[in-house]
């Protein structure tokens, strides 16, 4: 169908003068002294699953900064569908990288692109696939011991010093988009309930208590110091497990530290997605964080995932397309995915100067 366009003038004054909602119900992010910009987007995603259309925020994932990001997913999008993705997202750590300092392996360029694609109407999404503090660098996929894990917390081993210091630059980057009032929904150590990154679980589906309190006292101390030690009060906090494991409840850290929950999906079966019902009972808003097909040979179906969220997982309120080869312009509907009626595109969240209407 011929999906409605809003044409959007935005100016910088826009993102500091939201206009109020009335007697809606607020619901407030965890940071009670976040931004104002940043309270109005979340109580307004919140109560997008009110609606009756334009519902779903549409995502896609730009790339690694310094590496492989760009502008070009959205754009690839845009040609073959007409519109231009709500949320971009960002990774700022390569932390594959193997270099003599650690930190090398995290970047921020990605930020001025980020700042646009916000000014012109859309939200954005950083994530991080961080080094192994173990190691002087790289090292995202060798495992850890609970032993070793216990020291990257505690600060004043060489561990967890290089730990800080990774955390410390990926503050400068977020702190930057604070400066331009850029709301940024953000998601570290996610799929902690798989076995391949260093702060999840170190085999297949091992429940492994100390670990999972481990991880919990982890993302904890992201949060801790990046909302009080950073002040970075322009963070959406999302905990995203994988689908196709278990324990996905299991490593949340608590709902003083996440604002919305997701689901990491890479799934050929749309319709088929595990842990929908147990997210929700979370009692949070709930997304799916990155899509995209377990078998990438461009033959996957947009269209199926698209109808199975309108008949299976109707609280949703965002999504975002992995890149490359499982990235919806590489498969089959995209164009049924991004102009479907309940998808939200840039150019239809701000009208005038303030969010569109919430429906309570």
């Amino acid at each position: 169908m011929l999906r409605k366009s809003l044409v959007v003038v935005v100016s910088c004054l826009l993102f500091f003068s939201f206009v109020p909602f009335g007697t809606a119900h607020i619901v407030s992010p965890v940071d009670t002294n976040a931004q104002s910009t940043t309270k109005s987007i979340y109580n307004w995603m919140t109560h997008l699953p009110n609606r009756t259309e334009n519902r779903l925020l549409s995502g896609a994932f730009g790339g690694y900064s310094n590496d492989t990001f760009s502008m070009n997913q959205a754009i690839t999008v845009k040609n073959a569908t007409g519109q231009t993705p709500s949320i971009y997202a960002c990774d700022y750590s390569r932390g594959w990288l193997d270099t003599s300092n650690v930190l090398d392996s995290i970047n921020y360029n990605c930020n001025n692109d980020l700042i646009d694609h916000w000014k012109k109407g859309g939200f954005v999404q950083v994530s991080l696939h961080l080094s192994n503090p173990i190691y002087s660098s790289g090292n995202l996929n060798t495992k850890i011991t609970n032993e070793q894990y216990k020291r990257i917390l505690d600060s004043s081993t060489t561990e967890g010093k290089r730990f800080e210091s990774m955390l410390s630059k990926v503050a400068d980057g977020l702190n930057q988009l604070k400066n331009e009032r850029v709301p940024v929904l953000f998601r570290p150590l996610h799929e902690m309930n798989g076995e391949w990154f260093w702060w999840g679980l170190p085999s297949y589906n091992e429940n492994n208590s100390e670990r999972i309190d481990l991880y919990k006292k982890l993302y904890q101390k992201v949060f801790t110091y990046m909302k009080d030690t950073r002040g970075l009060n322009n963070l959406i906090w999302v905990y995203s497990p994988d689908a196709n494991r278990d324990y996905k409840t299991s490593f949340y850290p608590g709902s003083n530290y996440v604002d919305i929950v997701g689901l990491d999906a890479y799934v050929n079966d749309a319709h088929s997605i595990n842990g929908y019902s147990e997210m929700l009972s979370l009692g949070k808003p709930f997304a799916f964080t990155e899509i995209g097909p377990q078998t990438t040979n461009g033959t996957y179906d947009y269209s199926n995932f698209i109808n199975a969220i309108q008949q299976k997982y109707p609280q949703a309120v965002y999504f975002l397309a992995w890149d490359d080869k499982w990235s919806p312009a590489s498969n089959l509907g995209a164009n049924n995915l991004y102009n479907n009626s309940w998808t939200i595109n840039r150019g239809e969240i701000w009208n005038g100067s303030s969010l569109t209407p919430i429906v309570e």
